[in-house]
């Protein structure tokens, strides 16, 4: 089995190829998609035609199937999806929404087993993901 990405909410896949898609809005309201790479650490990322992200500027990322908001509740500056890798070992991949930040978590029930990104720090305050 390979490693899916999975809606916390409605539990359905969000990965094509290499490539997480996420609808998104940026803070004039446009929305569009947000395709992230699948490797934890690789912060290439694309947007449908005609949507723009300005560097700095937070994001609001949805499920693109159910629409849940994926924002996480301790920490609006966070968003969250589930990984289930190949061995079929489920966890919860936090990242930050702010475009530019690099900095995501790879957390097993409440404990970062991995930290990604030369902005990790930023949010090392084990409080974030105890809530999402």
């Amino acid at each position: 089995m390979e490693t899916k990405y999975l809606c916390s909410h409605c539990e359905n896949a969000i990965n094509v190829g290499n490539d997480i898609v996420l609808s998104a809005k940026n803070k004039d309201g446009e929305k569009g998609l947000v395709f992230l790479h699948t490797d934890l650490g690789n912060y290439e990322s694309k947007f449908s035609a005609e949507f723009k992200i300005r560097e700095g500027e937070k994001v609001k990322f949805y499920c693109p199937i159910c629409h849940h908001n994926l924002t996480n509740l301790k920490n609006e500056k966070l968003a969250y999806f589930t990984m289930v890798d190949e061995n079929e070992k489920e966890f919860t991949i936090v990242f930050s929404n702010i475009f530019g930040e690099h900095c995501s978590y790879k957390v097993e029930e409440k404990e970062v087993v991995k930290s990604f990104g030369y902005h990790w720090a930023m949010y090392s305050n084990p409080e974030w993901f105890l809530y999402k």
